[in-house]
C-alpha cells in the first residue's frame, strides 16, 4: 500500500497569492504589523508558525492567546470574502481534482492532505475549488506547528484509519520547506510546479500517470485499470 500526501496552496489549488494577501491583511489589522520579506525568512512555514514568530519578535507574548484568536478570525473572514466575491475565483491546479478522485478509488493508494494552513481555511478553499475531500485523511497547522509534524501526523492518522502499513510515503508539494520536511522524515517528495528544483517534478496533475513512472510505481497503472 502507498500513501500519497498532498499540500494545498500552490499544489492542489492556485491560491498562494491571495492566501498570503489575506494573511498579511489579518496580521496588520489585528497586530498593527506590516509583513515584509519572504515566507522562507520564517523558521516554521505554517500559518501558526509564522504567527507565533511574529508575536515573539514583536514582543507581544503577553497577549498571545487573543492575538492568535483574532488573527485567525480576521484571516478566515478575508478568505470567505474572497470566495464570495463574484469577480474572484479559486482555481484548482490543472488535473488535480481528477487525480484526487482517482487516487481515492485506487486499491493500492491512500490519500491524505497535510497542509501548513489552518484546517478551517484549507477546507474552505478546497470546497470552493471543487474538491471532494470526504473520507480523506487531513492534518494541518491546527494540529501541529511544523511541516514535518503535520506530515507525520497525516501518516499516523492514515495508518490508524486504514489499518494499513505503507511501503511508500510520498508527499506532493510546491515549496522548499515541503522538500526539507520530507527529507527530515525520510519520505519521498514530488515537486509540483516550478518553485522547487527536484529530480521528481511535475508541472501539474494533467498527465498524472507519468508520476507513477517517475516514482518507479508503474504497477499502480495496471491496478488502476484493472
Amino acid at each position: 500500500m502507498n500513501l500519497f500526501m498532498l499540500d494545498v496552496d500552490g499544489t492542489l489549488i492556485d491560491s498562494n497569492d491571495f492566501d498570503a494577501e489575506c494573511f498579511y491583511k489579518a496580521v496588520e489589522e489585528v497586530m498593527g504589523v506590516r509583513m515584509t520579506g519572504e515566507w522562507s525568512d520564517f523558521k516554521n512555514i505554517t500559518d501558526i508558525g509564522i504567527l507565533e514568530e511574529l508575536i515573539e519578535t514583536n514582543g507581544m507574548r503577553g497577549d498571545r492567546i487573543r492575538l492568535i484568536r483574532d488573527v485567525k478570525s480576521a484571516f478566515f473572514r478575508h478568505i470567505r470574502e474572497y470566495i464570495c466575491n463574484p469577480e474572484t475565483e479559486i482555481t484548482p491546479t490543472p488535473g488535480a481534482i481528477g487525480f484526487v478522485n482517482d487516487m481515492k478509488k485506487h486499491p493500492n493508494v491512500v490519500v491524505a492532505i497535510a497542509t501548513g494552513g489552518w484546517e478551517e481555511s484549507a477546507k474552505m478553499k478546497l470546497k470552493a475549488a471543487g474538491f471532494d475531500i470526504s473520507n480523506v485523511v487531513f492534518s494541518s497547522c491546527s494540529d501541529a506547528m511544523t511541516r514535518s509534524e503535520i506530515m507525520a501526523l497525516a501518516a499516523f492518522r492514515a495508518k490508524q484509519d486504514t489499518g494499513q502499513a505503507f511501503e511508500r510515503r510520498v508527499y506532493f508539494g510546491d515549496g522548499e520547506w515541503d522538500k526539507m520536511a520530507t527529507n527530515t522524515l525520510g519520505y519521498e517528495f514530488v515537486a509540483v510546479g516550478d518553485n522547487v528544483s527536484h529530480f521528481t517534478k511535475i508541472p501539474n496533475f494533467v498527465h498524472y500517470d507519468a508520476i507513477f513512472g517517475k516514482l518507479g510505481l508503474s504497477e499502480l497503472l495496471d491496478a488502476k485499470s484493472a
